[in-house]
């Protein structure tokens, strides 16, 4: 029997000490089980430290790093320097002009999930939009989303500021004022975007450009492709070369929208593929059985936060979804 885990944080617990908990956990209920676990991260900004692989910085002129940078499988992805938990714009764009100069082969893999980014998302251009398009023309650039909320309109981002606080009046002034500046910078950067024969014709329609505060949207401006995170990391892992028998999620936090975006959707698809049954472990799960079956998942167990209480939980899937010894 073949038990494939893909892990994301836990509280207390990164992804990869995740995946070699698992794999522990699993030995200990039945070794004659086969169990192979992949960390994928949670698909925001330090993505990177889940992946084992050649380590360096980006950096600019004058040696300050820039950003952070891990090669996986002919893919360079990258995390924001000296440990930072979200993007710093301006910092991102001049180590993606750097990349473009040094004729970076490969993709180039930035993760910014839909956390908000350390400044204004458009400093990525450096003031001038078309340069930064001319600039970075060479680049293979991906960019992984936890969002597919567009840029503007009514399902934009300022709607995802305001649900569930629509009473709020001090926020609908915030969420409007969000609305009228990012219509701005549309109109001016809309019309020299990539645009697709499918999809909507403006990019600030398209799905996802509302993701992280709009740096998904300023990157795409200058040529990046933008795809689900949970997808893209499973595809770079491999995990679809692997033949299970269940697959088993450990995620963070289990809500609606981390049923949508998280790791979730990559595992639901990969056990789809085989008509296995797919199962997800989580912290808490704030979300029903009618839910979880939508999303393709049999069942979603709670455990603790801590190493102890992912061990734990995971032992007790390990009873429930392989055989005795």
């Amino acid at each position: 029997m073949r038990i494939l885990v893909l892990t994301e944080d836990w509280p207390g617990v990164p992804a990869s000490s995740g995946a070699v908990l698992a794999a522990k956990a699993w030995a200990g209920v039945n070794p004659a089980v086969e169990v192979t676990a992949r960390a994928l991260g949670g698909g925001g900004a330090r993505t990177a430290d889940a992946w084992a692989g050649e380590r360096g910085v980006v950096t600019d002129a004058a040696g300050l790093a820039l950003v952070e940078a891990v090669a996986v499988e002919g893919v360079t992805l990258l995390a924001p320097a000296g440990g930072q938990t979200r993007w710093n714009p301006a910092a991102l764009g001049a180590a993606l002009r750097t990349l473009a100069q040094s004729s970076q082969t490969g993709p180039v893999v930035v993760p910014v999930g839909d956390d908000e980014p350390a400044g204004d998302a458009t400093a990525l251009w450096g003031g001038d939009v078309d340069a930064m398009r001319v600039a970075l023309r060479g680049l293979d650039l991906q960019v992984l989303v936890r969002a597919d909320r567009p840029l503007v309109g009514f399902h934009g981002m300022s709607n995802a500021l305001r649900d569930g606080r629509e009473g709020d009046a001090a926020l609908a002034v915030a969420a409007q004022a969000q609305e009228e500046r990012w219509s701005a910078v549309a109109r001016a950067t809309d019309p020299g975007a990539r645009s697709s024969l499918l999809g909507p014709a403006r990019l600030s329609d398209a799905p996802g450009t509302g993701a992280a505060g709009g740096l998904a949207y300023c990157l795409a401006a200058v040529g990046a492709h933008l795809t689900p995170a949970s997808a893209r990391l499973a595809d770079l892992a491999q995990a679809g070369d692997v033949e299970p028998d269940v697959v088993v999620a450990v995620s963070g936090i289990l809500t609606p929208r981390t049923l949508d975006h998280g790791i979730v959707p990559a595992a639901s698809t990969l056990a789809a593929r085989r008509a296995v049954p797919c199962v997800v472990v989580a912290p808490e799960v704030h979300v029903g059985r009618r839910d979880l079956m939508a999303a393709g998942v049999v069942g979603a167990h709670e455990g603790e936060e801590g190493e102890e209480g992912l061990v734990d939980q995971l032992a007790r899937v390990a009873q429930t979804w392989t055989p005795a010894r």
